[in-house]
């Protein structure tokens, strides 16, 4: 009993003398006025890929009424039996105070599309297809972690591809965005 009595009161000083050291005292919480949550993850519906794509996106300049970011995203368009990779790059300026926000930018999309030549010889091949995009919209995203959603008009310019420039080269797209940020 004795025995018992002197591990138990060793276990009890042991784990005593090292719960004051640093490593195992809780954190403060985040201040989030001083380190916002600048990063984003986040599913488009429409948009700049098209259909979908999945994005992140980084807020790399922070100021309270203005912020800048980058966005990456990429998606596959199902073309017959082909799945057609796209690939979208975009810098964002986000205005006003948290938690609403306007956003405005410029991008670009790639699309690689699996496609018959005009020679009529049956012949396949590849091509690189370049969208110029702009955006304009509403982003709420708040100063901490949590819920992000966007909505825009993001109006596209298609360069040529094996048919040529085609009369509906400027089109009118949107999208929306729901994700969450940290």
């Amino acid at each position: 009993m004795m025995r018992l009595a002197l591990i138990v009161i060793f276990i009890l000083l042991f784990t005593h003398a090292f719960s004051q050291d640093e490593k195992y005292v809780v954190k403060p919480p985040r201040d989030y006025q001083l380190n916002p949550a600048k990063n984003s993850i986040f599913v488009e519906l429409g948009g700049n890929a098209g259909v979908f794509s999945l994005n992140i996106d980084r807020i790399y300049y922070y100021k309270p009424t203005f912020k800048m970011s980058a966005r990456f995203g990429a998606a596959m368009d199902m073309n017959h039996i082909y799945f057609e990779p796209i690939a979208v790059i975009e810098n964002n300026f986000i205005f006003f105070k948290n938690p609403h926000h306007l956003e405005m930018g410029l991008g670009a999309t790639l699309k690689r599309r699996y496609n018959e030549k005009i020679s009529g010889n049956n012949d396949y091949f590849w091509e690189n297809i370049l969208f110029g995009v702009t955006r304009i919209g509403y982003r709420f995203q708040k100063q901490d972690d949590g819920v992000f959603i966007r909505a825009a008009l993001t109006p596209v310019v298609t360069s040529n591809d094996a048919l040529g420039f085609h009369a509906n080269y400027f089109q009118l797209w949107a999208g929306a965005s729901i994700g969450i940020s940290f």
